[in-house]
């Protein structure tokens, strides 16, 4: 039970977190003098987001788009009244200057929610301008400062499972592969594997973009050497997942070549079935190490090290490598129109 609730305050943060800054921002609005401290807690709940960099830039959209909205509204409203035109018509002035600014639509949200809600409160209430300046700067930094320095999310570690579960897919489809080759490849079940061939790139793709989020999220994190450490060498790690993604794809162009072909002995399939099966428990292992740094240098090469270009085919696996890749462009833009 100790262990289920520390998970959850460590990894459910979004879910307790929002309400202690909102509460905890109330009172600091109310301390602070505002006649209306819900807009503290509001902001708070805008702010937090999944991940902190999200988090911030929402808090930084919200504190300009509010204080623009604001000065700009209380400078003129004065002058044009209240009514549905009024609103208007300063909505598509503010709406003009921000698009000649390029200022971010998000900053332009709050701008146009601040014009509204002056224009109706202003009259009503006079220090309402004030107290939605100074809580919304109140609500923003109360939430930044308990999402970073309170178990911040955890991106790396998210990122770490993503990578670990598309490595035990890479290598299942270095397995299916080999089945496939020792069926004699046969070309009723090409358009299948790749078909999860292309699947397993969107899901590579998934995997860097968890990378990225991580590493946006550790800018903002004070406290997050170890995970910057962490995530320097889960991006080492994914040269090697991309570039095992990428020669798996060559190696089935080429074997579909070479069935198609005609010379693909039942020898060689057997032998290329062998090899495809080795790198996939190669893969395997190396995701079981994945998860313990300490283990990569026990990590069998042996499978690895059985593969080797015969010696009378030594001196032609450059050009033929060449003549392969260089025949795959002209496939691939010959008939781009």
């Amino acid at each position: 039970m100790t262990n289920k609730m520390l998970d959850f305050i460590k990894y459910k943060g979004v879910v307790w977190k929002t309400p202690l800054a909102a509460a905890l921002s109330w009172e600091l609005a109310e301390w602070a003098g505002s006649k209306h401290p819900y807009l503290a807690p509001l902001t708070v709940i805008l702010c937090i987001q999944l991940t902190v960099d999200k988090s911030i830039q929402f808090a930084w959209q919200r504190i300009v788009g509010t204080i623009a909205g604001v000065l700009f509204t209380a400078s003129i409203a004065p002058y044009i009244g209240l009514n549905g035109w009024s609103i208007g018509f300063l909505l598509l002035v503010g709406a003009l200057i921000l698009t000649w600014l390029k200022l971010d639509h998000a900053i332009m949200v709050q701008f146009a929610l601040s014009i509204l809600l002056v224009m109706y409160f202003q009259s009503k209430m006079p220090s309402y301008s004030l107290d939605r300046i100074r809580d919304t700067v109140i609500g923003a930094i109360v939430a930044i400062l308990i999402h970073i320095m309170i178990f911040p999310p955890d991106s790396v570690n998210k990122a770490k499972k993503k990578m670990i579960q598309f490595t035990d897919h890479l290598s299942n489809h270095f397995i299916i592969t080999a089945l496939w080759v020792t069926e004699g490849c046969s070309s009723s079940k090409i358009q299948n594997l790749q078909t999860k061939l292309h699947t397993l790139f969107q899901e590579l793709l998934q995997v860097t973009n968890e990378l990225d989020k991580a590493e946006q999220s550790l800018r903002y994190n004070p406290i997050g050497a170890n995970k910057r450490n962490t995530l320097i060498g889960l991006n080492q790690q994914m040269h090697r997942l991309r570039s095992g993604h990428a020669n798996l794809s060559d190696m089935i162009r080429i074997l579909l070549k070479w069935s198609e072909s005609g010379n693909f002995a039942k020898e060689n399939q057997r032998m290329w079935a062998d090899h495809l099966n080795s790198l996939g428990k190669l893969v395997k292992e190396w995701k079981e190490a994945l998860d313990d740094p300490e283990r990569y240098s026990l990590v069998s090469n042996e499978s690895a090290l059985q593969i080797k270009v015969p010696d009378f085919m030594e001196n032609y696996q450059y050009p033929l490598a060449l003549y392969m890749n260089a025949e795959q462009v002209i496939q691939d833009f010959q008939n781009a129109n």
